[in-house]
């Protein structure tokens, strides 16, 4: 059994894999070692994988370090995809993982991965596993927050989906802006990317990645936990 470890900017996530299968998910705003000793006791781990988009790590990493073996994830691991990003240490680990465990789900296609999280990410690997890059944008809670926190008079509000275009106050228009403006957004990056590419394999993930995937015009794939599948791919080829 492999011990899953995603240090987002929000949320820690732990998963446990058996070969491919997910048999547990959680999300943690903190973890401590006795969540780990705790998951361990129903899981019975020896290896653990882990990717954070933080600088520093939280103590139970010290404690996985010392008792399991640990791959922690870096831009030198091995990976199954060709890289040619000009600033390849720059690439956030999560962006890669997911690649990963898109290439893993689905060899010879051309895939865009959408990540709708606090912030949204795009990337593009084509049917010969060559990843091109991708684009960063603001996720619905990051644009809803800096309108609120950059303005004098906007006021903060709760997300919400209208089938109205436009907004009939300064609250609804709000909420149309930040989540009809991710809607369009993906939708218009499917259709550019697709005229530029030919047909691709479209797949969200993230947090939001359910929010919107009845919602969206194209055709898409949702899977929540592309990012856990990319790290345990990782961390069983990587032995």
């Amino acid at each position: 059994m492999n011990l899953i470890i995603d240090i987002g900017n929000t949320f820690i996530k732990l998963a446990i894999y058996n070969d491919d299968k997910l048999l547990f998910l959680e999300r943690y705003k903190k973890v401590r070692v006795s969540d780990i000793n705790d998951i361990r006791k129903k899981y019975p781990f020896q290896k653990a994988i882990l990717s954070s988009v933080r600088r520093s790590h939280p103590y139970f990493i010290q404690h996985l370090q010392k008792n399991y073996h640990l791959t922690i994830l870096s831009h030198k691991t091995k990976v199954p995809v060709k890289m040619v990003y000009k600033t390849p240490k720059t690439l956030g680990l999560d962006r890669l993982a997911a690649v990963v465990g898109a290439v893993a789900a689905y060899p010879n296609k051309k895939i865009l991965v959408i990540d709708i999280g606090t912030c949204m990410t795009y990337d593009y690997v084509d049917d010969k596993k060559v990843y091109h890059g991708g684009n960063i944008s603001p996720g619905i809670e990051l644009r809803l927050h800096a309108m609120h926190d950059y303005t004098s008079s906007l006021p903060l509000v709760k997300r919400k989906k209208h089938e109205d275009l436009l907004g009939k106050s300064t609250r609804h228009a709000i909420q149309n802006g930040a989540v009809w403006g991710v809607k369009l957004e993906i939708e218009a990056f499917i259709k550019i990317l697709t005229k530029k590419h030919g047909r691709l394999m479209v797949i969200l993930t993230g947090g939001d990645a359910i929010y919107f995937g009845d919602w969206l015009e194209s055709k898409i794939f949702v899977n929540p936990n592309l990012v856990l599948d990319g790290l345990n791919h990782l961390l069983n080829t990587n032995q």
